[in-house]
């Protein structure tokens, strides 16, 4: 189960972390040209549903640019860091738990380097649950890293990060017909990075751009 073999690792870093990029996972920061996406199907009167929104790297910058965030957040110490204010609504609660108590109906629903923690049952739970969560001819957009010919699992020690690392990079063909087959239709591939954003030969970083 993918998110039981990350879901240490991440518990840990809640306890020590002191900055909002640490969750990075020593990446390099890819979070202006997440933002630039976002920021081209916004809307003054759009509701946004962030799911595993971390510490607002995404969000943050998103404030005036919807009517309505709503950020899902499994660590409360990851969402302190989200920018407090009236538009933004933060509920800490582990993904594959929450629900929609509040009927939430999202104009689009985000999910960004979000779904490669969890294994593909999670996922299509993940998704579905999305579907629900949007208004009719609302968006989802995907955002993480993808394998490019083949599914690529990353499961123990990493030496970067010094500490076990799990990672499920599904080849994006394939991911592309999970969303189908759950219903979403139109689904666009964006190349979202430049090509030094792709450190690895065998996955790629794609956005999907879904459609209810």
């Amino acid at each position: 189960m993918g998110n039981k073999n990350i879901e240490q690792y991440y518990t840990n870093m809640a306890k020590n972390i002191t900055d909002a990029k640490a969750t990075r996972n020593k990446a390099k920061d890819s979070s202006k040209y997440d933002i630039q996406l976002m920021k081209s199907f916004s809307g003054e009167n759009k509701t946004l549903l962030d799911l595993g929104a971390g510490t607002g790297l995404l969000i943050n910058d998103l404030t005036h640019n919807f009517k309505q965030i709503i950020a899902i957040e499994k660590y409360p110490e990851f969402s302190k860091f989200i920018t407090k204010s009236p538009q933004t609504t933060i509920i800490n609660s582990d993904l594959l738990l929450w629900e929609n108590q509040e009927n939430i109906k999202a104009d689009i629903v985000s999910l960004f380097g979000v779904i490669p923690y969890f294994d593909i049952q999670e996922s299509t739970t993940i998704y579905k649950n999305a579907f629900k969560d949007l208004k009719d001819n609302g968006l989802l957009i995907v955002k993480h890293q993808m394998g490019i010919e083949e599914d690529i699992i990353i499961n123990g020690f990493s030496e970067e990060l010094q500490t076990h690392y799990y990672s499920e990079y599904r080849q994006v063909d394939k991911e592309i017909t999970l969303l189908k087959n759950i219903g979403f239709t139109n689904i666009e591939k964006i190349d979202i990075y430049p090509p030094e954003y792709n450190r690895w030969d065998n996955t790629h970083f794609y956005a999907l751009i879904a459609h209810k």
